[in-house]
């Protein structure tokens, strides 16, 4: 499998890192990780937005460890925040730069929500990956 990051010189710069597209060919099996919000392994459920966030990076990567990938396969992510996420920003990307480095950065959506689908939920993620053969 080969990826092919695909970044436009003339595109604009965001302070997110993130790929602008992703080209794979040669690719293995497709891996859809659903939604993923940021509980405790216990069940439990902090109330500040960067330990969710965490939470949800660390059982993303159980998740694709699981699937027999790793978070260097993902390949496009979709990221839900809510309304504090403004205040937070700076160490939101503190804690996803800890599960990808610079260049093996997804594509990403980021998408600032009215509501989730529960109380106490303030951040979630959902992801595509691609393994190698």
């Amino acid at each position: 499998m080969e990826k092919t990051y695909v970044n436009p010189p003339d595109l604009y710069q965001t302070p997110w890192k993130f790929n602008q597209a992703i080209k794979v060919s040669g690719a293995g099996s497709l891996v859809f990780l659903s939604g993923i919000v940021g509980y405790e392994v216990d069940g439990t459920l902090p109330k500040d937005i960067v330990t969710q966030a965490e939470n949800a990076y660390a059982s993303m990567a159980r998740v694709m460890e699981a699937a027999g990938g790793s978070m260097r396969d993902i390949v496009k992510t979709n990221v839900y925040v809510g309304e504090e996420y403004q205040i937070h920003r700076d160490e939101l990307r503190d804690v996803r730069a800890r599960y990808f480095d610079d260049e093996g950065v997804p594509a990403t959506t980021l998408l600032r929500v009215a509501g989730f689908a529960q109380t106490g939920y303030l951040f979630e993620i959902e992801a595509i990956a691609v393994l190698p053969e």
